[in-house]
């Protein structure tokens, strides 16, 4: 069963400016979907770090019959999502986050930056501030320390609590046996979701794509990591970063596998 006809512009969000900056990023760019990706009628997408939703609305506008998994930690953000997916029967929104293990942890949620939100072991705020400010193109002295108060101001914290589970656990669970998409955005915890998923559903991964930091500290190396242990489960990889992030330590790295399979999600 299909939900009613998406319109990017209907979308609810938490602040304006992430809204529409994820609507122009996801549905005018496609940046999560670039050649030679693609999502076939009746996909089954998994959307790791789902936010309000706006990809996963995305996927449902790309690909008619599609079913989506829509995973969000942060109660705050499950609200809204819930809502956005309401309309749409073959999305379903499973108010937990993804790692290596099944456990409660804490999140860091930034109300006026949700984006930005991360499990707080994870979490960079310096890093993430400097993003922010820098992809800004503020060059006035005057200007940029107005905005570094604006920025200061919207990364306000917020702690809260969270499960967190392993996706083979979480697809066993919902019978999924194939997936045609797997995105994956959550802030520096990339390594750990891609470790909790089982070769025997890495299988029946068609197609991933992940945002992957690397900079020196925790993150170093991942990038290698990521793209490394991909290609060694038969993905063709390609890993790149947006010339609006130069020298940050945000990549995106795009999979798919050389022979297509037919997706559709079977279940068990």
């Amino acid at each position: 069963m299909t939900g009613p006809a998406v319109d990017p512009g209907q979308i609810l969000g938490v602040n304006d400016h992430e809204t529409e900056h994820l609507r122009a990023e996801i549905f005018d760019r496609r940046a999560y979907l670039p050649p030679p990706l693609s999502l076939p009628p009746g996909a089954v997408v998994v959307d790791v770090g789902a936010n309000i939703g706006v990809f996963s609305l995305f996927a449902l506008a790309e690909s008619p019959g599609a079913t989506v998994y829509a995973c969000e930690p942060v109660p705050q953000l499950v609200d809204v999502l819930r809502r956005n997916l309401a309309p749409h029967p073959s999305a379903h929104v499973l108010p937990i986050g993804l790692s290596d293990v099944d456990e409660d942890v804490e999140f860091t949620y930034h109300p006026g930056f949700t984006t930005m939100s991360a499990q707080t072991a994870h979490a960079d705020v310096r890093a993430d501030r400097d993003l922010v400010a820098r992809t800004a193109g503020v060059t006035d002295p005057d200007e940029a320390a107005v905005l570094a108060e604006l920025v200061a101001h919207r990364f306000r914290a917020v702690p809260v609590r969270a499960r967190v589970r392993r996706l083979s656990g979480v697809l066993t669970e919902l019978g999924v046996n194939s997936v045609d998409l797997l995105k994956v955005d959550v802030q520096r915890a990339e390594a750990a979701v891609l470790r909790g998923l089982d070769p025997a559903h890495w299988a029946g991964v068609r197609q991933v794509v992940v945002e992957v930091h690397d900079a020196p500290g925790p993150t170093a190396g991942r990038l290698a990591e990521v793209v490394g242990r991909l290609r060694a489960l038969g993905f063709e990889v390609r890993a790149e970063q947006e010339p609006a992030l130069a020298g940050s330590d945000r990549y995106t790295a795009f999979a798919h596998r050389a022979v297509a399979r037919r997706g559709g999600g079977e279940r068990s």
